[in-house]
């Protein structure tokens, strides 16, 4: 797929009508979204036929891209309920195939090593102190590859060192600088994961199953979001 394609394909979805500002949600522009993920693809191969997690899902943006770049498995997973059904509806409308599990990604439950890539646009810590780095650090737990991460541009510095550092990434770079509608100076940051060697060539067979070991199987109704207590 062209990156002009991706762009106008993500310009379509549905945003959020109304965000939770506690939960800094706010939308990954089309923009930004698609340079992104085809990125991570056409320079790094970590989409095609991968396994990838969208953590901090949102209305899907990250994870629909993911699964328009041919990626094998997609999960969305996000704390937000209305969130999820937000994705699901912006995947259904594409019939598209994505995962969408309700946790808190200081609760997800990994069991083996079946992720390869995890894409995200947290928060940025402005409304709790520590949120992106949360969202960072789990990310590198379970991706056997590489995680691509949205941080704002004046915690550059503070983010690639806490990644090397205290969450075993072996490298850290700065991909694309944007502005946000927020304001924020935004970049695309890439991280090399710690388990690229150790990664599992099994076959997947359910991303749910990959990620959270509470959750025994892979979504089958249209419309609904799994939930992990």
């Amino acid at each position: 797929m062209k990156l002009k394609q991706l762009e106008g394909l993500l310009g379509g979805l549905t945003q959020f009508s109304d965000p939770k500002v506690e939960l800094e949600q706010y939308a990954t522009g089309p923009h930004i979204a698609s340079r992104m993920l085809y990125t991570a693809e056409n320079s790094f191969d970590n989409i095609a036929g991968k396994v990838v997690a969208d953590f901090g899902c949102g209305c899907g943006t990250l994870a629909v891209a993911s699964a328009l770049l041919d990626a094998e498995h997609v999960a969305g997973i996000d704390i937000d309920l209305q969130s999820l059904e937000l994705a699901q509806e912006n995947a259904t409308d594409l019939e598209l195939d994505i995962d969408l599990i309700q946790c808190d990604i200081k609760n997800l439950n990994l069991k083996g090593l079946l992720v390869d890539t995890v894409v995200m646009n947290p928060p940025f810590g402005t409304k709790r102190k520590g949120a992106d780095m949360e969202f960072l650090s789990m990310g590198l737990k379970v991706a056997s590859q590489a995680v691509y991460s949205l941080h704002k541009t004046s915690t550059r510095e503070y983010i690639k060192k806490a990644a090397l550092r205290n969450c075993n990434a072996i490298s850290a770079e700065v991909l694309c600088e944007v502005i946000l509608n927020s304001g924020f100076w935004a970049e695309t940051m890439s991280f090399a994961s710690h388990l690229l060697c150790c990664g599992s060539t099994s076959k997947r067979s359910s991303i749910s199953q990959s990620i959270c070991g509470a959750l025994s199987h892979k979504l089958e109704t249209k419309g609904k979001a799994s939930s992990l207590a």
